[in-house]
C-alpha cells in the first residue's frame, strides 16, 4: 500500500513555480494513459509514488487541472491567500463536501 503525503482538499505549492493549488484527487501511482510516463520525462521510480490531480490558476486567473508527482509539491501552511481567494474557496468547499454526511435514498 502506498501512503500519500497530501489529501483531497489540501492546498499545496508547486516546488519549482511556487504556484498555489488544491488537491482534487490522488492516484497511488502514475495512471494516465496519455501521455505515457516516458513522454513526461519522469524517472521510472516516480511511477510507484503518488500522483495528484491539482487545480491551479494560470496567469490569467483561470483554473486549470494539472497532474503532478508528489515530489513536485510542498504543503501549504496558510489557509488564507488574498492574492488567490478562489483557491481558498475551492479548498474550503472540497473539505466541506468531504465532511458532510451523504444521505442515501
Amino acid at each position: 500500500m502506498i501512503a500519500s503525503k497530501f489529501g483531497i482538499g489540501q492546498q499545496v505549492r508547486h516546488r519549482l513555480s511556487g504556484v498555489l493549488g488544491v488537491i482534487v484527487d490522488v492516484d497511488p501511482e502514475y495512471s494516465l494513459e496519455e501521455p505515457k510516463l516516458e513522454e513526461v520525462g519522469a524517472a521510472e521510480k516516480l511511477r510507484a509514488a503518488p500522483w495528484y490531480h491539482v487545480v491551479m490558476e494560470d496567469e490569467d486567473g483561470e483554473q486549470v487541472h494539472t497532474y503532478v508527482a508528489e515530489i513536485q509539491l510542498s504543503g501549504e501552511t496558510s489557509f488564507e491567500h488574498p492574492e488567490q481567494p478562489s483557491m481558498d474557496e475551492l479548498a474550503a468547499s472540497i473539505r466541506q463536501q468531504l465532511q458532510a454526511p451523504r444521505l442515501r435514498h
